[in-house]
């Protein structure tokens, strides 16, 4: 998934999707042209894991 799209599904902006990868909350894939993706499962268990009242990183 490209991470605007990731983005916009967690109601964040692209730069939290770096502090995110950062900290080792989401990590994307690097495809050879180092463009960013991420794994649409990685991303679904995310989003289950957390709710939108809280952000993944807020417990």
């Amino acid at each position: 998934m490209l991470p605007r799209e990731v983005a916009n599904i967690f109601r964040v902006t692209v730069r939290t999707l770096r502090n995110w990868e950062r900290k080792g909350v989401l990590v994307p894939v690097r495809l050879p042209s180092g463009h960013k993706r991420y794994r649409r499962e990685e991303v679904e268990a995310l989003l289950g894991a957390c709710s939108f009242r809280k952000g993944p990183l807020q417990g």
